[in-house]
């Protein structure tokens, strides 16, 4: 009887164990959940309705209908925000009113010569301070193509376009903002590529990247250039495409192209990483999309199940 007793005893504590193992397992899942959510945050590029948007009135139902499929951000080009800097405050209680972000605005700038530096970050700067002032957390700046002679690339050109970044990221950050450096084909197409310089030469407290995983697709491994390297990205542009045989880009559904959209968001997944996730849909550069909505809506349920946030 009592060996009986002890059989029924060690079952129920048994029993009893995996119960606490399966709570325990349940509360440590719904802990990552929310640090997920906490930390990666999911934003969209307003490409995808034009560029740029000329109308404000147009920018702000973009901007309720990104909230309404479920993003947290926008970034747009500094074009579509210029004509409201005498009243970036009111811009922010707008976007604020709409529960919405304002990420960055995207510009261009020459970068590689120091003639024109002196007039490329004062313009700068002004953009850094009446976008502040509308909410922004970062800049994010994209670079003319630095000379090639001879066909090979001008690494004084490149160097100098790395001491104007951190130069710009100082500037930038006294306005209470991050600079971004967002990359196009031109940063990966050389051996040794131009974004090798610009990771060892710039000030990692100062710039960061805007990763474009489109642009560096058929000369690096964006998964792969992820893992390596994503502690200097803030801010992710994502799309999904092939390329023909001769390297044209053919865009594809999310999840249905060439690049490894799993592979780079695994890191993020995995550490402590905190920033952007955005979708940049651009095949239509610069006109709209013929259905906007629907392509960053289904984009959206794929980061869901990508991220699970």
């Amino acid at each position: 009887m009592k060996e009986l007793q002890a059989e029924v005893d060690r079952r129920n504590f048994l029993r009893t164990l995996a119960a606490a193992g399966a709570c325990l397992f349940a509360d440590a899942a719904a802990v990552r959940g929310a640090d997920r959510a906490q930390r990666l945050h999911m934003g969209a590029q307003t490409n995808a309705w034009g560029v740029p948007i000329k109308d404000y009135s147009r920018l702000l139902e973009i901007a309720e209908t990104l909230v309404r499929l479920g993003y947290g951000g926008f970034e747009t080009n500094v074009a579509s925000l210029s004509s409201q800097a005498r009243r970036a405050a009111d811009c922010r209680r707008d976007f604020e009113a709409r529960h919405i972000q304002l990420i960055a605005p995207h510009t261009g700038a020459v970068l590689y010569d120091k003639d024109k530096w002196d007039a490329e970050i004062a313009n700068l700067e002004r953009i850094a301070g009446f976008t502040a002032e509308m909410g922004a957390a970062y800049l994010i700046v994209s670079g003319k193509e630095v000379p090639h002679p001879d066909s090979k690339l001008d690494l004084g050109a490149v160097r100098a376009k790395a001491e104007a970044l951190n130069r710009l990221g100082a500037v930038v950050r006294k306005n209470g903002l991050r600079l971004c450096y967002h990359n196009h084909e031109a940063e990966f197409r050389d051996k040794p590529t131009e974004m090798s310089y610009l990771l060892t030469e710039t000030d990692p407290s100062r710039v960061w990247l805007c990763f474009d995983v489109g642009h560096c697709y058929g000369f690096v491994d964006p998964a792969e250039f992820t893992a390596a390297n994503f502690r200097r990205i803030a801010i992710f542009h994502l799309r999904d495409e092939t390329r023909s045989p001769a390297g044209k880009v053919i865009y594809a559904e999310p999840g249905k192209g060439g690049i490894n959209l799993k592979g780079i968001v695994a890191p993020l997944l995995l550490s402590d990483w905190e920033g952007w996730l955005e979708i940049e849909e651009e095949q239509y550069y610069p006109k709209p999309m013929p259905d906007p909505d629907k392509a960053m809506k289904e984009w959206r349920e794929y980061l869901k199940q990508l991220t699970d946030v």
